[in-house]
């Protein structure tokens, strides 16, 4: 029987595992993308908040908060804390 032999080019490396792409991920980077990940995802919470409401002292109508006199009465609506 012939035994072959194989030959290495090049050494292996000791303790870096390589994904199937060769990007390894560092701790760093994956502390980063969560990061963004996290960041991506409160801004698209805080941009689904509903807008405050003004309610009209005078007759109790709901408006919305860009209004400054009541849509119902006319009354000027006082901002509200």
């Amino acid at each position: 029987m012939n035994r072959r032999t194989i030959e290495l080019t090049e050494a292996p490396t000791a303790g870096r595992l390589l994904s199937p792409g060769n990007l390894a991920l560092t701790a760093s980077t994956k502390a980063v993308l969560l990061v963004v990940l996290l960041g991506i995802l409160y801004l698209r919470l805080w941009r689904r908040k509903p807008g405050r409401e003004r309610i009209c002292a005078h007759c109790g109508k709901r408006n919305s908060a860009h209004r400054t006199s009541c849509a119902k009465c006319a009354a000027p609506l006082l901002a509200t804390p």
